[in-house]
């Protein structure tokens, strides 16, 4: 039978090192079984945090995983799957509050960057709408829909009822591919095509098409996809590398 003062002590020592050194010098096992700690008082959960790398491959997609593929795994129950799956939740809530304070968007590269924090951890498509008002404030982020991991639906009406129930004078649509691969397919190109004459008919700027995979981005409008200037809030500077540093400008009169 297991020693539970040993275990205990183990416990002791891997919070103690953990408020030493933090995460850096962690295995993935290590991290892993620190968490499940706290979900499940008194035994030994070593076994099963191996257990839950073995059966999803890794410690990043044991964090993306549902509750409900979670609670297959014996030894997990509603609390540790719950305290699992809620963590990379918490992180893309934990990073777009960070950015929250700068309310007004001035870059691409902020744009890319609030976009990226969408999508963190998610591995099926989401469409998500960002709204802005004249002085290009990001007045919301509206999810839209959401998909399989290779395809996504998008009615056009709802970008519009969207847009019009938050007042917004300018738009930004954002999906992710969690192929990997940033590059645009066919129905990406026809439903922007779409949208950018539906918003033009509603008197919306459509400022950009931004696509997601990982750390990688793809802009509609850097690829010259809006060929009229005047729909397009971004003023290209010097290319650097296949990212333009481009700055949005509020589409008001001084």
């Amino acid at each position: 039978m297991e020693n539970n003062a040993d275990h205990s002590g183990h416990r002791t020592r891997l919070r103690e090192r953990f408020a030493r050194e933090g995460l850096d010098h962690f295995a993935p096992h290590e991290a892993l079984e620190l968490l499940l700690t706290f979900a499940i008082p008194r035994i030994n959960v070593n076994p099963l945090a191996h257990r839950l790398i073995q059966r999803f491959g890794s410690l990043s997609a044991v964090m993306e995983a549902s509750a409900e593929e979670l609670r297959q795994v014996p030894g997990v129950g509603e609390q540790t799957a719950t305290l699992i799956s809620a963590l990379v939740p918490l992180l893309r809530l934990y990073q777009r509050e960070k950015l929250a304070p700068r309310q007004k968007i001035g870059t691409y590269e902020e744009l890319a960057a609030y976009c990226r924090t969408l999508f963190l951890g998610v591995n099926h498509e989401r469409f998500y709408l960002l709204c802005f008002n004249a002085r290009l404030q990001l007045l919301s982020a509206s999810l839209i829909a959401e998909g399989t991991p290779t395809e996504v639906g998008v009615l056009p009406r709802l970008v519009l009822q969207e847009l019009i129930r938050r007042n917004a004078a300018g738009a930004v649509l954002t999906h992710n591919h969690p192929s990997g691969s940033p590059f645009p397919a066919g129905e990406d190109v026809a439903v922007t095509r779409e949208l950018l004459a539906l918003l033009e008919g509603a008197g919306i700027r459509l400022y950009d098409h931004v696509i997601v995979a990982g750390q990688q981005d793809y802009s509609f409008f850097a690829h010259h996809f809006f060929t009229d200037d005047q729909a397009a809030p971004f003023q290209q500077e010097p290319l650097a590398a296949d990212r333009p540093q481009r700055m949005l400008k509020p589409q008001i009169k001084k």
